[in-house]
């Protein structure tokens, strides 16, 4: 099983896009970060344990 973290800025919703459509198609487990960074455009393969501590980090602050 893969986990990743997407982060891409306003610039880059297209291509931040076909990455999401990618990891859904593939099964992946991601996150995905809208930033004010504009043309930001980052992709990092992360371990399980990492993946849960950024999902209960965002539920906790009421960012989902």
């Amino acid at each position: 099983m893969k986990f990743y973290i997407l982060d891409y800025g306003k610039d880059m919703i297209h291509e931040g896009k076909i990455l999401t459509d990618y990891l859904e198609r593939e099964g992946f487990h991601h996150i995905v970060y809208l930033t004010n960074a504009d043309g930001l455009l980052c992709m990092e393969e992360i371990d399980e344990d990492e993946f849960l501590n950024h999902f209960k980090n965002t539920k906790q602050n009421g960012k989902t």
